[in-house]
């Protein structure tokens, strides 16, 4: 049986961050451009940014664990597709501050606050989430559905909490997470410290709960390895506050009911070998979230629905 100690280990891979600007990849590619953005309390955003600076703005939500980095995953493509990538990070994780009390509904009012300081004050933009990203999507559907062009949500994980939604691989530490805060804090310190002084050790006993796909993408390729531990340790910058509180967040109320989102141009992507946000929480995304349309490819894990299909994906954006 595992310890709970084990069980949050294999939670870091609830939902497998990747990115593609670690040290690994200084002489590949420049850093990509970050900072931090002020909101009217004073907090920081952190972000990243990848792509056209010029293209079509479209703001990344990164996974649970996860980081502003990790949307480096498909910087090429969204080079090649004139989409600027602009990934932020969540209260407490990377750059940004973190927010005592914080709620999911809180999001929105950030990313209108790092769009306007990023030049889009009165213009639209979309949205691409990564698994735990999932509900701050949506979030954003619920409170300024007039500022959007496009969502989609890669891997997205469902509400738990809900009667009706399916289960996920993870489900268990997620909730574990949310009855010992105390707990889960002291064993992400001891993880984030593993992590440093083992670092491939600890990536691949955490990789070894992912999909053979997602393995193969992040162990066989010395650059994406390097840069997902540059990426979960990340998430654990601050401290463990931010990650236990984004946990947290992910496995309670999200403070809206799905079905009650108003009908927006919406498309949720799965693979059909992901444990950890199987095809059946994309189908029920599908019949709770008004005018959603859905893909599953049947050989796809976590992580390469969204590198597989990035083309696809990034296209929604460009040509609405």
């Amino acid at each position: 049986m595992q310890t709970r100690r084990q069980a949050l280990l294999t939670g870091l891979s609830l939902l497998p961050a990747v990115a593609l600007s670690g040290r690994a990849l200084a002489a590949a590619r420049p850093r990509p451009i970050e900072g931090q953005i002020r909101t009217a309390s004073g907090r920081r955003i952190g972000y990243a940014e990848f792509g056209d600076p010029a293209g079509i703005p479209v703001f990344y939500f990164h996974g649970t664990p996860g980081a502003r980095i990790e949307a480096g995953l498909i910087a090429d493509e969204a080079t090649a597709a004139g989409v600027r990538l602009m990934a932020l990070e969540r209260p407490g994780i990377g750059l940004s501050d973190y927010q005592s009390g914080r709620r999911i509904l809180d999001w929105p009012s950030d990313v209108a606050c790092v769009a306007d300081a990023l030049g889009y004050a009165g213009t639209n933009f979309g949205v691409l989430a990564l698994s735990g990203g999932a509900p701050y999507a949506l979030s954003c559907i619920r409170c300024m559905p007039e500022r959007l062009t496009q969502i989609a949500i890669v891997s997205g994980h469902t509400p738990l909490c809900v009667a009706g939604a399916p289960a996920g691989s993870e489900d268990r530490t997620i909730a574990w997470v949310g009855r010992r805060p105390r707990l889960a804090r002291l064993a992400f310190k001891i993880e984030a410290n593993r992590l440093r002084k083992h670092p491939d050790r600890t990536l691949e006993q955490i990789a070894s709960h992912w999909a053979a796909s997602d393995r193969e993408l992040i162990l066989c390729n010395a650059e994406y390895r390097a840069a997902t531990i540059e990426t979960l340790s990340q998430a654990t910058r601050c401290g463990p506050d931010g990650i236990v509180t984004d946990v947290t967040l992910l496995g309670g109320p999200w403070g809206f009911s799905l079905d009650s989102l108003p009908a927006s141009s919406i498309s949720f992507w799965h693979g059909g070998c992901d444990p950890i946000a199987p095809p059946a929480m994309g189908h029920y995304f599908q019949r709770h979230v008004a005018g959603s349309e859905l893909t599953i490819d049947p050989r796809a894990g976590h992580l390469t629905m969204l590198k597989w299909h990035a083309a696809a994906i990034l296209s929604r954006f460009t040509t609405t």
